[in-house]
């Protein structure tokens, strides 16, 4: 398969002065991926543009506008996994092999636009109908830090050489996990470790994720067991293969949290799930 050409800013600006012209109501989206790197010079060039929108209209608006301007949805033959795991909402490209990657809300079915990101989001371009803003480098490095692509690793090394603030990267991170019930600050933490490994780059939340992380995986896991019918420091600790005594520190610890309840009416003690679980 031939190689793909890369796009340098100036070529996608004169994409959003086209775009301007083919819309036909008002549309803003949100600039995320290689494509936002190069406005903030950390990358020459990029393959395609990853773009997110918040409403189907717009969606609809944004493919019919680039359709007008000749995009089409590539062959399915020469898309490859990685971009069919990627869940766009929408895949277009012009005969230039110029490809844009449209999201709807969340990204590869994983973080979504949240109320902070569009806030610390940039005006790019504004144009009579266009919109378009710019995710601020914090969250760009995290949508590339917990969506992996082949060259993600190298894109995020790019981003936290540029300089990023390391705080606004975790707090997102955590309110992300929070409202997904999903444990993200593990993905970062993996991310940060291959940055580490290959570019000798040392990301001054790594430690604090890795505790995190930890705890929550080890939180799941002992929901997991209560919910199987292991509900007593022993049986835990034989499903979870670990020390009676890490299992009842960690199950005091969910206990203070109102996450589990204990029963000591008896003999052993016997623990329950509370409304606190998901």
């Amino acid at each position: 398969m031939a190689q793909r050409r890369s796009f340098d800013k100036n070529y996608l600006e004169a994409e959003f002065e086209k775009l301007n012209t083919a819309i036909k109501k008002p549309l803003t989206f949100y600039l995320i991926g290689g494509g936002a790197m190069s406005f903030y010079g950390v990358k020459d060039a990029t393959k395609d543009l990853d773009v997110i929108l918040t409403a189907q209209d717009d969606l609809n608006s944004l493919q019919a506008a680039l359709e007008a301007e000749g995009y089409q949805e590539p062959n399915h033959l020469v898309i490859t996994r990685p971009y069919d795991e990627m869940q766009t909402s929408a895949m277009l490209e012009n005969q230039d092999g110029f490809r844009w990657d449209i999201f709807l809300n969340k990204v590869c079915g994983k973080l979504t636009l949240s109320t902070e990101m569009k806030n610390r989001a940039a005006p790019l371009y504004q144009g009579s109908s266009l919109k378009v803003s710019l995710l601020s480098k914090e969250d760009l490095f995290l949508f590339k830090g917990i969506t992996f692509r082949d060259a993600d690793v190298d894109d995020t090394a790019k981003l936290a050489q540029s300089g990023l603030s390391w705080g606004i990267i975790q707090a997102e991170c955590k309110n992300q996990s929070e409202a997904s019930s999903n444990c993200w600050e593990d993905a970062l933490h993996q991310n940060l470790l291959d940055l580490k490994e290959k570019y000798g780059i040392e990301a001054p939340i790594e430690k604090s994720l890795k505790i995190t992380a930890q705890r929550k995986l080890v939180e799941k896991a002992l929901v997991s067991q209560i919910e199987k019918g292991n509900n007593t420091v022993r049986t835990i600790a034989q499903g979870l293969d670990e020390s009676p005594s890490f299992i009842r520190a960690e199950l005091k610890r969910l206990v203070n949290k109102d996450l589990i309840a204990i029963d000591e009416s008896e003999k052993p003690h016997k623990f329950t799930l509370t409304k606190g679980v998901n």
